[in-house]
């Protein structure tokens, strides 16, 4: 466990990561905001609140910020439940496990194992075959519209005959 993924992925030297061999922890150590709600509040806490500092990472990763203001806002947002509707857009399947990785409930966090195992992490063969199925939905698409264009214009013409 480490506590503070920020300080091992942004500062390197600065964390130990070394492997505890305590399970349950309650001093309150890890940046702030990247700090889960249970490390916050000085209760027990495990790997748990390291997924969640990982959810909070992904978000920075992914969301460009204009500002430091706007950064902090989108990421107490975040603390409250809330991912931007355009990174939710962009990003569905990331914003999904974001949220279940911040969730201020550690039982519905993932484990890594989980997390690995998820759809953000699949070969190239699934997500080739996503992309193909993909496709395949927007060509059949294209094909109804393109019947629903046509009986259009054939009843505008059939109208325009009558005249």
């Amino acid at each position: 466990m480490h506590r503070d993924l920020k300080d091992i992925l942004m500062d390197g030297h600065k964390s130990s990561t070394s492997p505890s061999t305590d399970s349950s922890h309650t001093t309150g150590v890890g940046t702030f905001v990247y700090a889960a709600p249970e490390q916050l509040r000085g209760s027990h806490y495990d790997s748990k609140s390291d997924m969640y500092s990982i959810g909070v990472l992904a978000l920075e990763l992914f969301q460009p910020f204009g500002t430091e203001m706007e950064r902090v806002r989108t990421l107490g947002d975040l603390r409250e439940g809330k991912i931007p509707d355009s990174f939710c857009q962009r990003w569905p399947d990331l914003s999904k496990n974001i949220m279940k990785l911040t969730s201020k409930e550690p039982a519905v966090r993932p484990t890594a194992s989980e997390l690995l195992q998820s759809e953000l992490f699949c070969s190239k063969d699934i997500v080739i075959h996503g992309l193909q199925r993909r496709v395949e939905e927007q060509e059949e698409e294209i094909m109804q519209l393109r019947r629903q264009i046509s009986r259009l214009q054939s009843s505008d013409s059939s109208e325009s005959d009558k005249s």
